[in-house]
């Protein structure tokens, strides 16, 4: 691969993880590339077979909550036949130990039939495909630490309302009036939304669809932004931009927008939608999708990363249509060095359910070279920090290099290449030159990283 020529600023990373989600690090790469890595299939974590879910529950947000994992989750059941209605529509609740056993708790709260003895926490029409997020603003109350976003589903055009939570179970509206109310031209509000307190930015940050401009269609599904200060004030929409798609080349059905939970990045999971692509001829829906991975260091400009589709539909015959299948925000920490993501599989089908996927973490896209070799030269950057870390994969006979160099491409003595040698598994090593590891010396000065792979993949790197 020839130069790639970002920028000669040199750019401060301090001691953020930096990770390959877009190419604003990289001056030039000399026999090596990046490529993506496909989450693995776990187990199946959730079937939707209780009374009160059925074939079109979906959109789950899950988080990583101090002692448990948290799911809230829509619990619904439509017609199999084309223009079936809804029998009913809720947000329902569960919990695990560790994010891969799950249970439903008895809240009591929503009669269901003639009991309440259910794990249903909001009955609204008013909170459709509910986004919920913990509000970490300074001076949040503990009765409103809990937030959530749902569409009102009566008609056009589209509100959105916000209700507050002191356990994240049982809910009040923040107001009777909506927060937000869909303009005149784009009118309807459809698919899930997603939300969160942005404190890199001290924002609350909401993304949902709307029909986008310059796209390769006349009307083109795309994905719109609004921010709050205060939750209840709103900035008018615009739609998030992504530096290497001309326009909008896909229909992006959903989003599923969230910080990373290690390093300051935001992603998302959008559904792709060609609706004109048909892979089961009885199937009563025009369309197909799978799941792409847009990336962002400031949640409004994005890239689309790794170029490929994140999620395919895969072998199960159930997820080839057009809703299959779904990525939920947020990618949570499970087993050391692991990182899990849900997938609700078999839409619209009576087999529907929420599948578990892991990557290793900082694991979605890698800089990786063959057994030939290869190097992965920076543009400038200054960190801060005494040492340098990375998260790495080799063979048996595979090995990393790791030389520092000044902005003009001079190799710094004592940091050599040749003098750090790695080679193994880890998601954390630390690099040592001739037995070294103080790097304090060039901290705040601008500098580049030589990385010299074969047979290797390099997931992140962080100056601690």
């Amino acid at each position: 691969m020839g130069t790639m020529g970002q920028t000669t600023e040199v750019i401060s990373i301090g001691s953020d993880r930096q990770l390959f989600l877009d190419d604003l690090l990289i001056d030039r790469m000399e026999g090596a590339g990046t490529r993506m890595h496909a989450p693995v299939p776990r187990e199946v974590a959730f079937r939707f077979d209780q009374p009160w879910e059925g074939n079109v529950s979906w959109c789950p947000v899950v988080m990583d909550d101090e002692d448990r994992y948290r799911m809230w989750y829509r619990s619904e059941h439509i017609g199999n036949e084309e223009g079936g209605v809804s029998s009913h529509s809720f947000t329902a609740y569960a919990e695990s130990p560790d994010g891969i056993h799950w249970d439903r708790p008895n809240l009591g709260l929503e009669m269901f039939g003639n009991s309440t003895e259910n794990n249903i926490c909001i009955h609204s029409p008013d909170m459709k495909n509910v986004a919920v997020f913990i509000d970490n603003r300074e001076g949040v109350s503990d009765a409103e630490k809990y937030k959530a976003v749902g569409r009102w589903t009566k008609g056009r055009p589209s509100r959105i309302f916000g209700m507050v939570s002191s356990d994240g179970v049982c809910w009040k509206k923040v107001q009777e009036e909506a927060l937000i109310v869909a303009p005149d031209e784009d009118p309807q509000f459809d698919s899930p939304l997603s939300a969160f307190w942005d404190g890199r930015t001290n924002r609350y940050v909401l993304y949902i669809r709307g029909w986008g401009p310059g796209g390769a269609e006349n009307r083109i599904r795309a994905i719109r932004m609004t921010t709050s200060e205060d939750f209840i004030n709103w900035t008018p929409f615009q739609y998030i931009e992504i530096d290497n798609l001309d326009g909008w080349p896909y229909h992006l059905y959903t989003n599923s927008g969230h910080p990373y939970y290690r390093a300051p990045y935001y992603l998302m999971f959008p559904k792709r939608l060609m609706p004109n692509r048909t892979f089961l001829s009885d199937w009563p829906y025009e369309g197909q999708s799978d799941v792409l991975l847009l990336s962002s260091r400031d949640a409004q400009n994005f890239h689309f990363s790794g170029g490929d589709a994140f999620l395919r539909p895969g072998p199960d015959i159930q997820n080839w249509h057009e809703r299959s299948i779904f990525i939920a925000p947020r990618v949570v920490p499970t087993v050391p060095g692991e990182m899990s993501m849900y997938s609700v599989q078999n839409y619209r089908t009576d087999s529907a359910h929420i599948r578990r996927f892991s990557l290793r973490e900082d694991g979605f896209v890698s800089t990786y070279a063959s057994d030939s070799g290869g190097a992965l030269i920076t543009n400038p950057l200054a960190f801060s920090g005494k040492s340098l870390e990375i998260n790495y994969s080799t063979s048996g006979a595979g090995v990393v290099r790791v030389g520092l160099m000044d902005e003009h491409c001079q190799s710094l003595d004592g940091f050599e290449a040749t003098a750090s040698e790695i080679f193994g598994d880890e998601i954390s090593r630390t690099v040592r030159w001739n037995g070294s590891a103080d790097v304090g010396s060039l901290s705040e000065k601008p500098i580049r990283i030589r990385f010299e792979l074969a047979e290797a993949d390099l997931f992140s790197f962080r100056f601690a």
